[in-house]
């Protein structure tokens, strides 16, 4: 029996799907002009590499304490201009430096170093009900604190390169909402056959705020209501404070290595596609995935 969906991006882009419920698989059918450029590209493998954004000194050291502190109880989201917390008040102040002008913002805390399966942020809960996809406009990491053992990168693909981007506190990364992304823990993951997961301590601590921006709320997510944050205000540091990372490129050399990423979720919630991707990179992908500071790009290949 052959099942019959369709995913949209807002209320106005579509790809249509046709999914094999025996095996899983999913033949895409992609109509340009009737999505956004870059989801296009994405889709159709068009895209080496959608824009990202990684700046240092975001926030003081002082703040970063203050926010790291704090934390948050659960997944929640505020409308821009009603913000009820310290950490929102933080938040609203990057995107305001930013000039992102989005209405609403998801949040969510986490405060460990975790595997990270390859995925792209949905509104989880209109996917569940309807198995329609809708994308935010922008994500976004901000990392509080960072272990000295932590080796963990935020990895944001697109269809034929990564960007490794080390957590370092302080630190912000900004991307495209539909961009796939990942955490490896171990760092070389991707590469082994068997791993074993190290106990949590404060060496290994990874505290990341991660938030995403939207023109229309997520659905089942609390909104929440207006308040006065208590005490002092978090803000990010002007926009001249900042520093912009440079990426490195990885070069591509003969010396290669394998890999397989592994994707989060169900067929539906990987748009079709298989639940493990294979592909091979240059051997400097290993060292990329294990720096303390340097954002790197990296091209990969299918294997063979």
């Amino acid at each position: 029996m052959e099942l019959a969906d369709r995913w949209k991006y807002g209320s106005r882009y579509a790809v249509s799907v046709q999914a094999d419920s025996k095996d899983g698989t999913a033949s895409i059918w992609l109509a340009e002009s009737a999505m956004p450029p870059l989801v296009f590209a994405l889709l159709s493998g068009a895209a080496a590499l959608a824009p990202i954004s990684v700046y240092d000194n975001v926030f003081s050291s002082a703040d970063l304490h203050a926010l790291d502190n704090e934390g948050t109880t659960g997944h929640r989201c505020y409308a821009r201009g009603q913000e009820a917390t310290l950490l929102e008040t933080a938040l609203d102040s990057v995107l305001a430096e930013l000039g992102d002008d989005a209405p609403f913002v998801e949040y969510w805390a986490r405060d460990v170093w975790k595997h990270l399966e390859a995925h792209a942020d949905v509104d989880e809960a209109l996917a569940k009900e309807t198995g329609e996809l809708r994308w935010p406009r922008h994500g976004h990491v901000l990392y509080l604190d960072v272990g000295c053992e932590v080796r963990g990168p935020t990895c944001v693909f697109a269809e034929d390169a990564l960007v490794s981007v080390p957590a370092v506190a302080g630190r912000v990364l900004r991307f495209d909402g539909h961009l796939v992304h990942a955490v490896p823990e171990p760092f070389d993951v991707w590469f082994r056959s068997f791993s074993k997961r190290s106990p949590a301590s404060k060496e290994r601590r990874r505290s990341v705020v991660l938030f995403n921006t939207w023109t229309e709320p997520p659905l089942g997510v609390p909104l929440n209501d207006a308040a006065d944050a208590d005490g002092a205000p978090a803000m990010a540091q002007p926009r001249e404070a900042w520093t912009e990372a440079t990426i490195r490129e990885v070069i591509d050399a003969d010396d290669r290595v394998a890999g397989k990423l592994p994707r989060l979720g169900d067929p539906t919630r990987r748009c079709g596609l298989p639940r493990f991707r294979s592909f091979e990179a240059p051997a400097g992908l290993l060292d990329a995935l294990r720096e303390e500071r340097s954002v790197c790009h990296t091209r990969l290949r299918e294997p063979g």
